[in-house]
């Protein structure tokens, strides 16, 4: 009589959490697809919004920095104007003066002339005496009369004549004068430039700033919309997979 071997089955049943990664394989891989999409998406905008706000920061330094450099223009603008205006007010008051001077020599030079015509013959050769002490004039009954040195030392100081010399100076000192305030206008004027140079720069630099600021708002609204639209799409891709899966239609 022949025996009938027997069979032990073997146990296949699956380990729940096994049976149900099984049975839900293609909705878990979904999910996983999902938020590493939304993880990527977040790394994105993450990294744009960063770019952004780094521009705006380097921009607000620019600015600062153009700023300081703006102030200590205006600062030197400032001290080289009231150095101007004190150097113009003295150079004024040494004009007027200087003016005024000449004004006296002329008048005590006319003067002198209307005295000299009246002078007798004595008094007219010691004032001659006086203004040309090397002459020797003496008077004669038809007038005043002088030898050869006498005669060259009047011509020759003639030649210097002492109120012509005067003015001289005079119009020296006011040209002098005028020099040093146009080498201040100069000045003050190259510094005038630098400071309209550096006020240009500066409203370049805040234009920047808002347009950078301008970004990064708009950046952040971007990311915040992508982000809502992105959640939605991911959300409903998953709902319909899931929903998919489950029903199988």
């Amino acid at each position: 009589m022949a025996t009938t071997p027997v069979v032990t089955p073997i146990n296949t049943q699956l380990h729940p959490i096994s049976g149900y990664i099984k049975a839900h394989e293609r909705l878990i891989i979904v999910v996983v697809l999902s938020v590493l999409s939304w993880f990527t998406f977040g790394k994105i905008e993450n990294a744009i919004a960063a770019h952004d706000n780094a521009n705006l920061q380097q921009a607000k330094v620019v600015a600062s920095v153009q700023q300081e450099k703006n102030d200590a223009t205006a600062a030197l603008v400032a001290q080289q104007a009231a150095q101007y205006q004190a150097l113009a007010e003295k150079v004024q008051t040494q004009n007027a003066q200087l003016e005024q001077a000449n004004v006296a020599l002329s008048a005590a030079l006319v003067k002198q002339q209307k005295t000299d015509a009246s002078l007798p013959l004595p008094d007219l050769a010691n004032r001659w005496t006086a203004l040309v002490p090397e002459a020797k004039p003496t008077a004669t009954p038809t007038g005043l009369a002088v030898d050869t040195p006498s005669a060259v030392a009047t011509v020759q100081q003639l030649e210097l004549v002492p109120v012509q010399q005067q003015q001289l100076v005079t119009a020296q000192t006011e040209l002098t004068n005028d020099d040093q305030l146009l080498t201040a206008a100069h000045t003050l004027n190259g510094t005038l430039e630098t400071q309209v140079t550096g006020l240009q720069l500066q409203l370049t630099d805040n234009a920047k700033v808002c347009t950078d600021q301008i970004a990064v708002v708009r950046a952040q609204a971007r990311k915040s919309k992508r982000r809502w639209f992105v959640a939605g799409v991911v959300v409903g891709w998953t709902l319909r997979q899931a929903v998919k899966i489950e029903t199988g239609w």
